[in-house]
């Protein structure tokens, strides 16, 4: 009999601490959408600079083949997070006033001298906190998305602004951001012995489409 009312007392501990665990740690729901790429844009623009520029041009790349998710709990935007990976071989160019010839060679260069894209085949950006969130009416806000992107094999801490809208079937975020290539060990694209390259500063602008 006693050894009954001990187990049973036992029991009650353990379903008691595991209540009490549960109060403090409530479980929260989320909501995930994810990327649908074929409605989302996503590309570089990567200025051109050097003595002989004026015989160069700008280069517009796109960004064909990428996937992720973003999570967005019930308690808001704010407690959101993101992680996208880009197939660093899917870049493209998109400059009307080259050749076919000369858009070849670009992305050759690009591929092979640039990203070395078969070395470092992914791109990576996985957010670790959203900052400075502010409403904008309606189901809008603006914020900075604070993450880690991984790029040429190198992985730095970078910040973008966000405007996002958002309901409960699907998310739109919009923005653009600069980084500096050397800052993930890259070497910008020069020839002529300088004379044309392109900037160390590009930028980077995204509208991504996201649904549950």
């Amino acid at each position: 009999m006693n050894m009954k009312i001990k187990k049973r007392h036992v029991a009650f501990l353990l379903a008691l601490m595991v209540s009490m665990s549960l109060a403090r740690h409530p479980q929260t729901k989320s909501r995930t959408y994810t990327i649908v790429s074929g409605e989302s844009s996503f590309w570089v623009f990567v200025p051109k600079t050097g003595l002989l520029s004026g015989l160069a041009h700008d280069h517009e790349i796109g960004i064909k083949s990428f996937t992720g998710k973003i999570v967005v709990p019930e308690t808001g935007a704010g407690g959101g997070s993101l992680e996208l990976d880009v197939d660093a071989a899917s870049l493209t160019v998109l400059d009307k006033k080259p050749s076919e010839d000369d858009k070849k060679k670009i992305a050759n260069s690009m591929h092979n001298e640039v990203l070395e894209s078969a070395k470092h085949p992914k791109i990576n950006f996985k957010s670790v906190s959203v900052n400075d969130l502010k409403p904008t009416g309606g189901d809008g806000y603006n914020f900075t998305l604070s993450g880690d992107l991984t790029l040429h094999g190198v992985t730095k801490r970078i910040a973008v602004p966000v405007a996002l809208t958002i309901n409960a079937k699907e998310l739109r975020a919009v923005g653009k951001y600069t980084l500096r290539q050397t800052d993930f060990g890259i070497k910008p694209y020069s020839a002529a012995g300088g004379t044309i390259k392109v900037k160390n500063e590009i930028t980077v602008n995204f509208n991504i489409v996201a649904k549950t």
